[in-house]
């Protein structure tokens, strides 16, 4: 039997060959935007910056679960005064306006948050005017764009990128994480934790593998002795109301959370 090797600039070629057409279709970055993850499009002809105002405001649709990310992402807007590793090389405008209002404009404001929800969204910071523009299909596509902006938000005093366009979707629908505590308890507090570095890396289902065999800390009323008797000790038991609380907190960070509920 003969043996024949490719010589290894064939198999790297292959392997270049092979990878282009998966690559997302950054159409425009002229100058690095340090916004994870990539967005679909970016474009920044010219690095250039301007101040964010200390009394900068959102003005947006009311949506009960979109006003709660609002006043966290303005929070962060206002007292992070993020220091990059590497501070971008850009020129901060000292004659233009300082950046007043991000204005959201949202075209479905009832979509529920379920599978294949449309998350594209557009955001669009001109050189001039005192307005950002943030365009979304839904309440959950605009909770990206809230997050790709407070990505862009740097230095004390605060600064952003302007004459600025960015527009983007998620390459998959369905972009999770699962975490079985069945097996492995996890707090209420760390499990919000988890849902919150999930929005902000815009992910959008938890998983939640809350019972199996192993143990079963979930309070059902109806039959209090499954987690009285099943959970690992009295205080690994979630509630009805620690539920409540971790869904609600997942639908205010754009997070859908799943419950997998197996029998012993």
């Amino acid at each position: 039997m003969f043996q024949v090797s490719a010589p290894p600039i064939s198999i790297f070629a292959t392997i270049i060959c092979l990878t282009l057409p998966f690559l997302p279709p950054i159409l425009s970055l002229q100058s690095a935007v340090n916004v994870w993850p990539k967005p679909r499009l970016v474009s920044w002809p010219k690095p250039l910056a301007r101040s964010l105002s200390t009394n900068f405001t959102i003005n947006s649709p009311y949506h009960q679960n979109l006003q709660p990310a609002i006043s966290r992402y303005l929070r962060l807007f206002r007292t992070e005064h993020h220091h990059p590793l590497i501070t971008p090389s850009v020129n901060v405008s000292t004659s233009s306006p300082h950046l007043q209002t991000l204005s959201i404009d949202i075209s479905d404001p009832t979509a529920p948050l379920q599978h294949g929800v449309n998350e594209t969204y557009s955001l669009s910071i001109s050189e001039e005017g005192e307005t950002a523009n943030l365009t979304a299909e839904t309440a959950w596509g605009a909770m990206r764009g809230l997050e790709t902006f407070s990505q862009l938000v740097w230095g004390n005093p605060s600064v952003v990128p302007v004459g600025l366009y960015i527009w983007d979707a998620p390459l998959f629908a369905h972009r999770g994480v699962m975490l079985d505590t069945s097996r492995n308890y996890y707090g209420v507090e760390d499990i919000l934790r988890t849902i919150e570095a999930m929005s902000a890396n815009k992910l959008n289902v938890f998983h939640w593998h809350v019972t199996d065999s192993h143990s079963f800390p979930l309070m059902v009323p109806s039959e209090p002795e499954l987690a009285a008797k099943g959970a690992y000790g009295p205080d690994m038991i979630y509630s009805p109301s620690d539920v409540a609380k971790i869904v609600q907190f997942g639908l205010e960070h754009g997070v859908r959370v799943l419950p997998e509920i197996d029998s012993p």
